[in-house]
């Protein structure tokens, strides 16, 4: 297939007209609902050219608009083919694709898309505006993804399914028997028949399997079946060890081909309807017997309960009672996709959000050591590479942004576990930093210029964690404006670190935090402020996050949650600010304990120094002054003997000087 956008288009069209097709949606995402992509499912970078990792792309017969949020805006305005409109996610002006898909379409259109890129309850929301909308457009699944037509054979690379290998559980802390059963007392709670598992990361918590089918991130192509009875990984055949297989049949696991996923769900629904058309008929035909709805506690006191204890008891019991939803349907997380759905029957299935995302979102105590230390190691890494950019860039040697980023690279190579990095660095100077997430090309990538802000966010894949830190730089002489902005995203990065909340509080609350001190110079930034992060899994997880995203509103903060703290400022075509690192949730001791609720913390585990050239101390608080003496006391503690370990001493006296107090 050419290169030409507007040929891809054309082409495109023609199929689309060949179905009686008016829109065609193409997603960002795989079957899996994945952030990130393997190479051969990189369709809507394929028809658009755009390469962020966020966007939705709509084809009509005469229009062609792609939408993205804020980190891609002008990554996508230079990256967009020609016939294409750039549509700005989140301004006010700009209407979301389901909008525009409801008001912009001539009436009674067929909107198709290829049903396992959408999710099942986005699907619902989607048909059912379509459907009461004046246009009264009409959802329909294409099961040939046309985009894959227009990619031909030669093109497109084929789908990988590299080697698996099996995480112990001196990494996970829990083995695979502990979370299927985990998994299998809620679903008896429930009363449901089981789920389906389609998240990747998911897939890979649950069997501890790790692999390397999408770059970046250590998981495998691979869905699973949970009954009570049963388990079922359904993956290639070919990425399986005799180990592994070994593994798994130990554990009761059964394995089938990853394709066979959609003939077992389709047994599945043929099972479920027989069995439902035979409890309809033995509850039709017997007279139904009456029921207690609550249980009644029958065991003898040993002595009169008080008010306020038999009101505390029932009050425990109906919130306990009140998070078990009772359902006889299978189970399905909210980003499974409309086809699985369609497969186990849409009648058979309820969206839930997955246990498993909950589950592996609280990380154990062996994760969280593991974090901890992992971030440890990185931090020496940091601090060589930082130290030697300092160097040869006032040696005035010339280096790109890409180069420079394979020397970070190197020396996180050296640490112990480094299974890869965890994204694809961010290594940007002056105006390529205010490119929320841009990446240097490996040619024609931008010369570091020491005159001008230098933006790094990086991150790394190790057995017992992931990381993930940003950190910005200037080595010659800031502005005032560069040194303002700094220190506002500086106290932003302080105040969330900082903060005591109660339980039950979400990170949609929080975010404010983060914004005070840069609302108050009238600058902001375009991207949330914390996301959750993965335990040797996804640098991106959810459910929990700090942000002004509607979902971060649904779920607290609890214990043991990992969440980044990431706030910036950027300023188009000139620098971006960003100071990022990571925070474990714990319990916080607070004087009172108002409501008995209980208070949370952070617990911060970057080892980075924090460069105070680029503060303007007389903007900080005096809290804001100690938090920062301390945390530079604390990274010198942990970071400094392991450089004089690896007898790294340009590394050594960089670190010294730059936790020196203010």
């Amino acid at each position: 297939m050419s290169s030409d956008p507007t040929a891809k288009l054309t082409k495109l069209r023609e199929l689309m007209r060949e179905r009686n097709i008016d829109a065609y949606i193409v997603p960002s995402e795989d079957a899996h609902a994945s952030e990130y992509l393997a190479p051969c499912d990189a369709r809507r970078a394929f028809i658009t050219s755009f390469t962020g990792s966020a966007g939705c792309a709509i084809i009509t017969r005469d229009e062609a608009k792609c939408w993205t949020d804020g980190r891609y805006w002008l990554q996508a305005e230079n990256q967009l083919g020609e016939g294409w409109t750039l549509m700005k996610a989140g301004l006010n002006t700009t209407p979301t694709w389901g909008e525009w898909l409801k008001s912009d379409l001539p009436p009674s259109s067929r909107i198709g898309i290829d049903p396992t890129l959408i999710s099942k309850s986005e699907c619902t929301t989607l048909s059912t505006s379509l459907s009461t909308s004046p246009i009264n457009s009409t959802l329909i699944p294409i099961t040939e993804n046309l985009i894959d037509i227009l990619w031909s054979d030669s093109d497109k690379p084929s789908r990988p399914s590299n080697e698996i290998f099996h995480l112990e559980d001196q990494y996970t802390g829990e083995n695979v028997g502990s979370k299927i059963n985990r998994l299998r007392d809620k679903l008896k709670k429930i009363g449901s028949p089981g789920m389906v598992i389609a998240g990747l990361d998911e897939v890979a918590w649950l069997f501890n399997l790790r692999g390397s089918d999408i770059p970046y991130n250590p998981v495998f192509f691979g869905y699973a079946i949970l009954t009570k009875d049963d388990c079922t990984l359904f993956v290639s055949p070919t990425s399986l060890t005799d180990s592994v297989r070994r593994y798994v049949r130990e554990n009761g696991i059964a394995v089938l081909d990853y394709d066979q996923i959609w003939h077992s769900l389709s047994n599945w629904q043929k099972r479920l309807n027989m069995e439902r058309s035979q409890s309809q008929s033995q509850s039709q035909s017997q007279p139904q017997s009456q029921t207690n709805d609550v249980e009644m506690d029958n065991q003898p006191a040993k002595r009169p309960r008080t008010d306020g204890e038999t009101l505390s008891i029932l009050t425990e019991k109906k919130e306990n009672e009140a998070k078990i939803i009772k359902t006889d349907k299978v189970l399905i997380g909210g980003k499974t996709s409309w086809a699985v759905a369609k497969a186990v029957g849409e009648d058979n299935v309820e969206v839930r959000r997955s246990m498993i995302e909950e589950f592996k979102a609280k990380k154990n105590a062996t994760e969280i050591e593991g974090f901890r230390q992992s971030h440890i190691r990185d931090g020496v890494a940091l601090a060589r590479y930082f130290a030697w950019l300092e160097d040869v860039l006032n040696k005035d040697e010339t280096w790109t942004e890409y180069d420079a980023a394979t020397i970070l690279e190197n020396y996180r190579k050296e640490n112990k576990w480094f299974m890869g990095l965890s994204f694809e660095t961010i290594s940007s100077t002056g105006a390529n930093a205010a490119i929320i997430h841009y990446a240097p090309p490996k040619e024609g990538s931008a010369t570091i210029d020491k005159e001008k802000m230098y933006l790094c966010d990086s991150g790394a894949q190790y057995l017992d964690g992931t990381t993930d830190v940003t950190r910005t730089w200037h080595f010659g002489s800031p502005t005032d404006e560069e040194i303002r902005g700094f220190t506002r995203v500086l106290q932003g990065h302080i105040a969330l670190d900082t903060v005591i909340f109660p339980q039950g509080t979400t990170g949609y609350i929080l975010d404010v935090l983060a914004r005070r001190a840069l609302w108050s110079d009238g600058l902001d930034y375009r991207h949330g402020t914390s996301h959750g992060i993965g335990s040797f899994l996804n640098v991106h997880e959810g459910p929990q996050g700090v942000g002004q995203r509607p979902a971060y509103n649904e779920v607290p903060l609890v214990e043991g949650m990992i969440i980044s703290n990431e706030p910036g400022y950027y300023a188009d075509g000139k620098f971006g600010i960003r100071l990022e690192g990571v925070d474990i949730i714990v319990r916080a001791e607070t004087r009172e304990n108002f409501g008995g609720k209980g208070y949370l913390g952070m617990e911060r585990i970057t080892m980075c120094p924090i460069q105070t050239s680029l503060i303007d101390v007389s903007l900080l608080t005096q809290p804001e002054k100690e938090w920062l003496n301390e945390y530079h006391s604390e990274v010198l503690e942990k970071i400094g003997p392991l450089l004089g370990e690896v007898g790294d001493d340009r590394a050594l006296n960089w670190l010294e000087k730059g936790c020196r107090p203010i």
